[in-house]
């Protein structure tokens, strides 16, 4: 399998496993240690709040696959594009899913900067 058609997979992987998780936590810093609590029991490899340079800090890095993922409680569709378009002028960063409780994050584009994007949102889940 060639490395795009990997990070792909793990991609729509991440995907899948953060829709089918039903998540019962308040706030997003008690979000990414129930999404670290999830990556870790599929046996998915990351880093926490990784610095990439200028671009700022992104809440997960899977690292075999170079996946950059992003958690967003709040913030403004604007706001979320900049953020995601930072991380995707990142050589160490092949794909972003983000992951939200707002649905008007869910109309992001499915590529920036030449690497796809998946937006999964948390309908219900928090408190």
């Amino acid at each position: 399998m060639s490395a795009p058609t990997d990070t792909l997979a793990v991609l729509d992987q991440v995907r899948a496993l953060v829709t089918r998780h039903r998540f019962r936590c308040a706030g997003e810093a008690l979000l990414q240690g129930a999404l670290a609590q999830v990556l870790t029991e599929a046996g998915i490899a990351f880093q926490r709040e990784v610095t990439l340079g200028e671009a700022g800090r992104i809440d997960f890095l899977l690292t075999e696959a170079h996946v950059g993922l992003e958690v967003k409680v709040d913030g403004g569709l604007s706001e979320v594009t900049r953020q995601l378009l930072r991380y995707a002028e990142r050589e160490e960063v092949h794909a972003l899913p983000l992951i939200t409780t707002r649905a008007r994050h869910d109309c992001l584009p499915a590529l920036m900067q030449g690497k796809p994007v998946r937006v999964a949102v948390l309908r219900g889940g928090l408190l």
